[in-house]
């Protein structure tokens, strides 16, 4: 039996890589599409000062499963958001792990796979609306599989949009333009990234190029939404990480199926596309759209591959024995 660990922020970072992110994502998506996880949709209840949020989902083919828990009652501190790591077989304690260097790695890739998959392989121009932790992330995943040569940004606070900027060129060694307007951000380019905390759209369909990918990844919360009508309604092939989840957590959806727009149906599984049973872009003109959720499978596999790497490098702090 091994030792059970603790792995802070520091570690995660240490550990996990972009491109280990990407290849752990695309294997759970793979077998999400093949029926070998099972995730459990996000469970929201009210606290003092915000809201705990429970997550969870089983990896049988890798043998693990995981729970996570957070509040957005100290949103900003790792204090409220933990994840623990469980073997399947003995239901052992593996790892306790911060989340938030593994939840903008496993969001940014989870979107990096949906590009994979149905941006056409010649995108070059990125649009990004927001300039937080996450957009960072999400950058780093789609310049990781397509030949990125522009990123146009756009958020609402001027001085964030300049240190994202400045931050992506040393970085990314990629041509950033910082947009005035969302509209600026989004007309012409090849794959669009939205995360941000809007409560109304702010993108528009009227603004899209044919052909463009979106990832919608800021609005998982009933009270927030990021895409109109329009950009819905024009996007010829919709995926999300997971079909039930998204129908209680995803008001960008939710409002074109009231309005008649869009039926459920229409919105299918990304892990399906990954494991080859749909093909999500069928030219080079359609609009292509992920609703990106965040969900528990996606953790468990970066847990997951955290962990097995810290116990070949002896990184993190080994918990007591619980057994005894």
């Amino acid at each position: 039996m091994a030792d059970a660990l603790f792995l802070d922020e520091a570690s995660v970072r240490q550990l996990v890589t972009m491109e280990d992110a990407l290849a752990a994502v695309e294997e759970v998506f793979g077998a999400q599409g093949r029926g070998g996880v099972y995730n459990v949709p996000r469970v929201r209840a009210p606290v003092k000062g915000g809201t705990l949020r429970i997550t969870a989902a089983v990896l049988s083919y890798r043998g693990y499963y995981g729970v996570k828990v957070s509040s957005t009652a100290v949103f900003h501190s790792n204090a409220g958001r933990m994840f623990c790591l469980y073997r399947e077989e003995t239901g052992e304690l593996c790892a306790i792990v911060q989340v938030f260097a593994m939840g903008a790695l496993r969001t940014g890739a989870a979107s990096g796979i949906a590009t994979q998959y149905l941006a056409n392989a010649d995108a070059a121009v990125l649009g990004v609306l927001g300039s937080g932790r996450q957009a960072r992330t999400q950058v780093d995943a789609i310049c990781a599989v397509r030949p990125i040569r522009e990123i146009r940004v756009w958020s609402p606070r001027q001085a964030s949009r300049e240190a994202f900027c400045d931050d992506v060129k040393n970085i990314n060694k990629i041509k950033c333009l910082k947009a005035d307007t969302p509209e600026a951000a989004v007309r012409g380019v090849d794959v669009l990234i939205t995360a941000t905390t809007a409560t109304e759209p702010v993108v528009q369909g009227a603004w899209l190029k044919p052909g463009v990918h979106i990832n919608a990844i800021g609005a998982n919360f009933e009270h927030r939404r990021e895409l109109d009508s329009a950009t819905v309604a024009a996007a010829k092939f919709i995926a999300t990480d997971d079909t039930e989840q998204v129908r209680y957590e995803s008001t960008d959806l939710a409002v074109p199926v009231a309005e008649g727009k869009l039926s459920w149906d229409q919105v299918h599984s990304l892990g399906d596309v990954v494991a080859g049973k749909l093909k999500g872009r069928q030219s080079h003109r359609d609009v292509t759209l992920f609703k990106s959720l965040g969900v528990a499978i996606e953790d468990v596999a970066l847990a997951a591959r955290a962990y097995e790497i810290a116990l070949k490098l002896g990184i993190g702090l080994t918990l007591p024995d619980l057994t005894r």
